[in-house]
């Protein structure tokens, strides 16, 4: 991952923030990096059969340094025609205490892979008719009534393949104790989004989509949805040890989660309480049995879970942007596809504060491997997948031959694509010499054209682009897999901000992302911004859910931006004063915009604190704020640097429209670039 910092604190840390904003970004909430190439030994073996071979690989590869320093405790699992060929626990579940991960016993929270278990048991209703695919939900969901502003009516499919369009798919909640409760009835009324978007137009990873199968299952089965899952997919397979519920029994054989630090970290509950869409707590015994199941047509040792017909559509990946891309099934996707050599590979991974967690499944090979630990920091996954696939399945596809694009055909592509789940995540696509340039959060890729509508970039990552119903580029994927992103529309030209005035650019960019309303002739770039407009600005950029919550801000109410506000209250960004206002429409000082800048970074993101060479006057109240701004660099020619490095932040002066462009546009480059 590329750092631009630019300041005079060492590279090293403001690397790791990086790592850390990007995957913290991505939705995934905690500190997750790439971990360094772990090789498998020479030679290759056609399967996974061999128990003792496939124990001393898996060893192997756990015993290497550079996963012993990162693993606090772990399963793998391995099955392979009809029979568990591995399932073993390394490490320890909890550290302190020296206890040994038993890969029987120990339970772990495997996220989103609940996600297989709920479009599992959407699969069953199916087949007793109780559900179309194809209908409209409103059929099953009584007086839900979720908005809809579009003419296409919304279904099991769409919310099974993450192309509900909703506006928000990741609610935010606030419980946080292992008892705490919060029922799945009322977490979907209280956390309805809105359809903004087509259903089926655009894939954008949706946990709400699939919290909201869990209560149509529960709505037509008439029993809880644990309790669904429980008798008809847990009990039949013998998943013994497995549950959506976080009992206290449960919590007792829970592993400890740890951070990227190794720090032990506080268990949570599920939220809400039964959490279809990521809340299933299992072990690798019961896993392994899963796996069995799905990969022996729904079947595991005489328990029919599913018709073959069921098990074939769910792991057909066709929702995809283009056929030679992996896409999305009900409840699997290709997780580090690039590494499939050629084979049929379904997937599905889960990420949690301190639990990540991976299922592969090859129906071909009748092949499955499962891996979850209990720790954040990072990632073994790909490692794993990686390395397996090298040792058990290499390469058996060829390359792609040559394929020349015309140039005009290649400039169609040029252009800003942001992201569908998260706007702050960008893309800038521009054409060179019969290939395409994308820089990124990642740095700067080089794609060649592969197929029509197709390319592939110097790692072997394809990425693929797609048209809208009139034919114009309109979709692009690559290398961030829980969405699309969309190609924006040039910004259209404010008349009192020409294409050479010094903020130009900065406005433009917002603009264009949709950050700045495009509504109006004038900009007015000298104005100032009041503190309502701004707060809505960085929570805007974010693309964080907006709070439900009544304004706790006596003077916010009425605002525009009360709800903007009301979310920047509970994530710590603002505070009221003693008297409990807020003043959102009382311009903003510079030093106050510095200090919310900072919350943003420090308390959403881990970013560190900053030192820098500061004259003029601001309070003390404000140092830390103003420190990181003027060492990241995010201001504008506004500020001038005098000739010992010494910066004159202004501080106590009011923002101008103009100059919190340069501010927002920097943060993001900062944040993003």
């Amino acid at each position: 991952m590329k750092s631009i910092f630019v300041t005079n604190q060492g590279s090293k840390c403001n690397t790791m923030w990086k790592r850390k904003v990007v995957h913290l970004m991505l939705v995934v909430s905690m500190s997750l990096t790439p971990l360094a190439h772990v090789s498998a030994e020479h030679g290759s073996l056609n399967d996974p059969s061999n128990p003792q071979e496939t124990e001393a690989f898996m060893d192997n590869f756990m015993e290497k340094p550079e996963v012993q320093s990162v693993l606090k405790g772990a399963v793998v699992t391995v099955v392979h025609n009809n029979q568990v060929v591995l399932n073993k626990g390394y490490g320890y579940s909890n550290v302190e205490k020296n206890t040994p991960v038993d890969a029987n016993s120990t339970l772990f929270r495997v996220a989103s892979i609940s996600k297989t278990f709920t479009a599992t048991a959407i699969m069953q209703l199916v087949e007793e008719g109780k559900v179309d695919l194809n209908r409209d939900i409103s059929e099953y969901t009584d007086d839900l009534n979720i908005t809809n502003n579009t003419k296409t009516p919304l279904t099991l499919k769409h919310l099974m393949t993450h192309t509900s369009g909703f506006d928000y798919t990741d609610p935010v909640t606030s419980v946080s104790e292992p008892n705490d409760s919060y029922s799945l009835e009322q977490f979907v009324k209280d956390n309805k989004p809105a359809i903004v978007r087509s259903p089926g137009e655009v894939f954008r990873y949706d946990n709400y989509a699939y919290t909201l199968q869990g209560y149509i299952v529960q709505k037509l089965s008439g029993i809880p949805f644990e309790t669904y899952v429980q008798q008809h997919i847990f009990d039949p397979i013998g998943m013994s040890n497995s549950s959506f519920s976080l009992t206290s029994e449960m919590l007792a054989k829970l592993a400890t989660p740890y951070d990227a630090e190794g720090k032990e970290l506080p268990q949570y509950p599920n939220v809400p309480s039964s959490s279809p869409e990521g809340g299933l707590i299992t072990t690798g015994r019961d896993m392994a049995h899963f796996m069995l199941a799905q990969l022996n047509q729904g079947s595991y040792q005489g328990s029919q879970i599913l018709k073959p017909s069921s098990v074939q559509a769910m792991q057909s990946l066709d929702v995809s942007i283009h056929p030679d891309i992996p896409g999305t099934g009900y409840g699997f996707e290709s997780s580090y596809s690039q590494h499939n050599h050629g084979h049929q590979v379904v997937s599905k991974a889960g990420d949690l504060t301190g639990f990540h967690s991976n299922m592969w499944l090859l129906p071909d090979q009748h092949t499955g491997l499962f891996i979850v630990f209990n720790s954040d920091g990072p990632d073994l996954r790909e490692a794993l997948f990686r390395a397996f696939m090298e040792h058990y399945y290499p390469n058996t596809k060829s390359d792609y031959v040559d394929y020349n694009v015309p140039e005009a055909t290649l400039r169609s592509y040029e252009g800003l694509y942001r992201d569908i789940r998260l706007p702050a995540w960008l893309y800038e696509i521009s054409a060179t010499e019969n290939k395409l340039q994308v820089t990124d959060a990642y740095g700067i890729h080089i794609l060649t054209p592969v197929k029509d509508m197709l390319f592939r970039d110097e790692n072997g990552t394809l990425a693929g682009f797609k048209k809208d119903i009139s034919g114009h580029i309109a979709y692009f994927y690559y290398n961030k897999p829980d969405s699309w992103s969309e190609k924006l529309p040039e910004a259209q030209n404010y008349q009192d901000v020409p294409t050479d005035h010094p903020y130009a650019p900065y406005i433009y960019r917002l603009a264009q992302i949709g950050l700045y309303s495009q509504d109006h002739a004038l900009f007015e770039p000298e104005k100032p911004v009041n503190r309502g407009e701004f707060v809505a600005q960085i929570v805007g950029i974010t693309g964080i859910t907006l709070s439900t919550q009544a304004p706790k801000l006596q003077d916010t109410a009425t605002s525009p931006y009360a709800a903007y506000i009301q979310t920047a209250l509970e994530l710590g960004i603002v505070q009221g004063d003693p008297h409990g206002l807020f003043r959102p429409n009382q311009p903003i000082t510079r030093q106050e915009a510095a200090l919310m800048i900072w919350r943003t970074a420090s308390l959403l993101l881990g970013a560190p604190s900053q030192q820098a060479n500061l004259m003029g006057s601001h309070d003390a109240w404000a140092a830390e704020g103003i420190q990181f701004v003027v060492a990241l660099g995010l201001y504008g020619p506004e500020v001038k640097v005098s000739s010992s490095g010494a910066v004159d932040y202004k501080a106590k002066q009011p923002m101008l429209k103009q100059e919190s462009s340069v501010l927002m546009y920097k943060m993001l480059g900062t944040l993003l670039h």
